[in-house]
């Protein structure tokens, strides 16, 4: 469309610098809220051995031993959540744009499936974690968390880690105060909202909100509603999300003068002890 000033046709141009396009925080970190350990080298699919035990009762002085014979459970991890992106890029768009198409196309594809690599970690560990007791609104917010912390101590377990939706994050702040102390951790990215209190790293997950989806260690496609969670409590080594497959290219296309930027991610979620997590939701009142 021509433009005027006054009488006058003025030139029209378009940047070649690009606005930035709006991501959730990159929440999901190995050694900070997840763990890659059980990753082993080439699988589809890895069995996680859990012995079997109980506490020892006591007994009287001078006796023989009584033999108990060792016993395991196998957790299944298979991976099997799988992230493609693919953009055509053809030359006589590439030759007319006053910017690195290609470059740019790459990069969108990356954070494209990186968001989408991270919500599907956040719908495992709600899904699959341990529901808390309380569902009433939450009004005091230090009690709220200790009494949940509870809950996981009580059953043998530590938490370290509460990831948080937006709004309970919010109220985290306010309650906090001083008390609050921000993190910088080069393994979390500087625009993911980080801090400490009570001894455990609350961290704002904006992408905890509306349904999330991934496939679950039976291979079934799982929808979860993630409306009502106000924040997860757990011990980060709980949540496994082990990567075997990561790759990002620019090919020419066969097709058509021109290539395709394409990325792709091949990765396995698990809870493996749901006894070290509680999902906080607030019931529909």
């Amino acid at each position: 469309m021509a433009i005027k000033y006054n009488s006058l046709n003025v030139d029209e141009k378009y940047s070649g610098i690009l606005e930035p396009n709006l991501y959730y925080n990159p929440v999901l970190v190995p050694g900070v809220t997840c763990t890659d350990k059980y990753e082993t080298g080439p699988a589809g699919q890895i069995y996680v051995h859990k012995i079997t035990t109980s506490a020892v009762e006591p007994g009287t002085p001078g006796r023989d031993f009584t033999d108990t014979a060792v016993a395991d459970t196998l957790i299944p991890i298979q991976l099997n959540n799988n992230f493609q992106r693919s953009y055509k890029l053809y030359g006589v768009q590439a030759a007319a744009v006053d910017f690195a198409l290609g470059e740019e196309a790459l990069s969108t594809a990356t954070q494209e499936c990186r968001e989408g690599w991270m919500q599907s970690g956040l719908g495992c560990l709600v899904q699959e974690g341990t529901a808390a007791t309380l569902t009433t609104a939450i009004t005091d917010v230090k009690d709220d968390i200790v009494k949940t912390r509870a809950e996981i101590v009580k059953a043998k377990g530590r938490a370290n880690v509460v990831m948080c939706s937006p709004d309970f994050y919010a109220q985290v702040l306010l309650a906090a105060g001083k008390e609050f102390t921000p993190t910088r951790n080069d393994r979390i990215a500087d625009e993911g909202n980080v801090g400490v209190w009570l001894g455990m790293t609350f961290v704002e997950a904006n992408g905890l909100t509306g349904s999330i989806k991934y496939y679950d260690s039976t291979g079934t496609l799982k929808t979860v509603d993630c409306s009502k969670v106000q924040y997860i409590m757990y011990y980060d080594e709980t949540l496994s999300v082990i990567t075997n497959f990561e790759a990002a290219r620019i090919v020419d296309s066969e097709n058509f003068i021109g290539s395709k930027a394409q990325v792709e991610m091949n990765t396995g979620y698990k809870v493996t002890n749901a006894v070290l997590t509680r999902v906080r939701k607030v019931a529909t009142g």
